[in-house]
């Protein structure tokens, strides 16, 4: 009996979320989910996942819409459907009908992998394959809960004690919903789940280019949260165990200005892990904010963008294939502001320079003398090697939650008009929507979803 409702409610996830291509190529009488393979199958659609996200690249700092980039024979609905979170509306997901609900999609996500987690020991198959898909899920799942709980949760160095985000760990229904776990009480079970992934890594050999997560990209994953955890001693001691089962960090100052670059490709030593699917769609554009502050030889200015620096190429191979990934380079950076918290300069320069030697034509180390200082250095280093990579938004959370503005305007002829985001403003934490909201009638709403709507200042009436 439970292998056959396990089988229907994976029947269910497959139908309602389009996870993989080897569950849509057949009918829903031949799914039968029962070997280690089918789960392995299984949970590579939920790593892939899809268009979830596109939102994160509208809220923060790194994004502006350009206006020479609208369509001219129509309003541009790529504009329409991210407006209420590039102008940080309190409604921002019932103004645009087509916004993914990110909420919503995630638990979607999380409700098969904890179904692979629910059936995974009865599988057919080896005990060290079942051990290594456990390890996947348990992966996945933790970078899920950290996606959500910095959506919805308030950050965890700012008061941990609040509300996050609901914790569901197996896939069966819950009567009457769930009630909101605090922040701390994601982030312990967020530990958990990785601390026991890397114990089943660690029993095998390292995996790496077959679109899983593996051991490297759990250590990476780890560090980052024991960053935004500030537990700097703890960041230190997991990113030198993932620079240690890394393959290295890949030479851009090897690539010719102008050559054909993607990140998202296993070819590069650095990368660990490929997932998600979101490309960033006209007419929004890389900021001059960003764009600025690339040193003229970087050759991530030269690789990353299009020469008219309006289009992002690190975010793509083909259509449909992933578009994010986790690198070893975060491993460097993690460890940098660890060091620098700990006034330990010499080692947090060492990890700095030894990154930009990899992307910096003709670089020459620098040394500083202030601790501070070192901290503002790494963490302009994030914004510039983890752009467009769901990484800043979360970032600016952690670094106090600062004011920000965007220009906007929803088509060509119409004026710009300039939102700010204020500092520490509660939408820094987002709203649940209101469908969720009624769905689950155990939820507690956000401040943010009781804020007065966004009203802009009109700053040029330029075409």
């Amino acid at each position: 009996m439970k292998r056959i409702k396990l089988i229907i409610g994976l029947l269910c996830i497959c139908i309602a979320s389009a996870c993989s291509d080897f569950l849509e190529e057949k009918s829903q009488d031949e799914v039968i989910v029962k070997t280690v393979e089918d789960y392995r199958e299984l949970l590579i659609g939920y790593m892939n996942g899809s268009n979830t996200y596109s939102m994160l690249y509208a809220l923060d700092d790194d994004m502006r819409i350009d206006d020479t980039r609208f369509s001219a024979v129509r309003d541009d609905n790529n504009v329409l459907q991210h407006s209420g979170c590039f102008t940080w509306q309190p409604d921002m997901w019932e103004r645009e009908a087509k916004l993914p609900d990110s909420y919503k999609d995630t638990y979607s996500q999380l409700m098969g992998i904890n179904a692979v987690l629910d059936g995974i020991d009865e599988a057919i198959g080896l005990e060290a394959d079942k051990e290594m898909v456990k390890a996947e899920a348990l992966s996945l799942r933790a970078l899920y809960y950290y996606i959500l709980v910095n959506l919805y949760g308030e950050p965890y160095n700012y008061n941990k004690k609040a509300l996050g985000v609901p914790l569901k760990l197996t896939a069966g229904l819950v009567e009457n919903g769930m009630a909101r776990n605090t922040v701390e009480e994601v982030y312990t079970q967020i530990l958990k789940d990785l601390k026991v992934a890397l114990g089943l890594f660690e029993k095998y050999p390292k995996q790496r280019g077959n679109y899983q997560m593996n051991i490297t990209s759990a250590y990476i994953l780890l560090s980052r949260i024991y960053l935004y955890m500030e537990q700097w001693e703890n960041v230190i001691q997991e990113a030198d165990k993932a620079i240690k089962t890394a393959e290295g960090l890949t030479d851009y100052t090897a690539f010719a200005p102008g050559a054909k670059f993607y990140m998202t490709t296993y070819d590069h030593s650095e990368v660990e892990w490929l997932w998600g699917y979101n490309l960033i769609i006209k007419p929004f554009a890389p900021s001059e904010d960003l764009l600025v502050r690339y040193d003229d030889k970087d050759m991530r200015l030269a690789l990353w963008f299009s020469t008219d620096r309006l289009v992002v190429l690190k975010k793509s191979v083909e259509s449909y294939s992933p578009t994010n990934t986790i690198r070893i380079s975060e491993a460097y950076l993690n460890r940098a502001e660890a060091y620098a918290q700990l006034e330990k300069l010499t080692e947090g320069l060492s990890d700095l320079n030894e990154l930009r030697r990899h992307r910096i034509l003709d670089y020459q180390d620098i040394s500083l003398q202030d601790s501070k200082r070192l901290v503002e250095e790494v963490r302009l280093e994030r914004r510039l090697e983890f752009c467009f990579d769901w990484h800043r938004w979360f970032d600016l959370r952690r670094y106090g939650m600062p004011s920000i503005s965007h220009d906007y305007k929803s088509k060509a002829g119409m004026p710009w008009v300039r939102y700010t985001l204020r500092e520490k403003d509660p939408l820094y934490t987002l709203p649940i929507s209101t469908v969720m909201m009624k769905n689950n009638n155990r939820l507690v709403q956000n401040a943010s979803a009781d804020e007065q709507e966004r009203i802009g200042v009109t700053i040029s009436n330029n075409n």
